[in-house]
């Protein structure tokens, strides 16, 4: 739980520095996207090796679909098991209809904690921010 809550400091503190403009002001606009934390379930029933690896891979192109759409926007496993998925979608309502379709998640492998997440507007749109980020950090 400690390295989940040091991820989730991080990555807002990013966002949000990358956010900036060069003097430090925060964004003009705040937008809202849906953190979802994917759990792995200690309960989750056992399957043969080829059934899992099926749902894995079944897992996998349905974020490969859900960012083609525009929806994914930073999806990744933690080490030990499970990981996030950040999502833009209108609506709570809508993540949860998002997450609950992933395969892993409706086979019982995985389960869901979802809550709003807001950063600046473009923090998501250029790769250029990430470097300034680091500059900010070392200076």
């Amino acid at each position: 739980m400690k390295v989940l809550s040091l991820i989730t400091t991080f990555l807002t503190f990013s966002m949000v520095l990358s956010a900036q403009d060069k003097d430090g002001n925060p964004p003009e606009e705040i937008v809202k996207y849906y953190f979802v934390e994917l759990i792995t379930n200690a309960d989750r029933p056992e399957l043969p090796k080829d059934q899992v690896d099926s749902i894995q891979r079944a897992h996998m192109a349905y974020m490969a679909r859900m960012a083609e759409k525009g929806q994914l926007m930073l999806a990744g496993p933690f080490e030990g098991g499970g990981g996030i998925f950040v999502l833009n979608v209108p609506t709570r309502e809508a993540a949860e209809d998002l997450a609950g379709r992933d395969p892993a998640v409706s086979a019982g492998r995985l389960f869901t904690k979802i809550r709003a997440w807001y950063t600046g507007k473009g923090a998501f749109t250029s790769e250029q921010k990430q470097s300034e980020l680091y500059e900010n950090i070392e200076n």
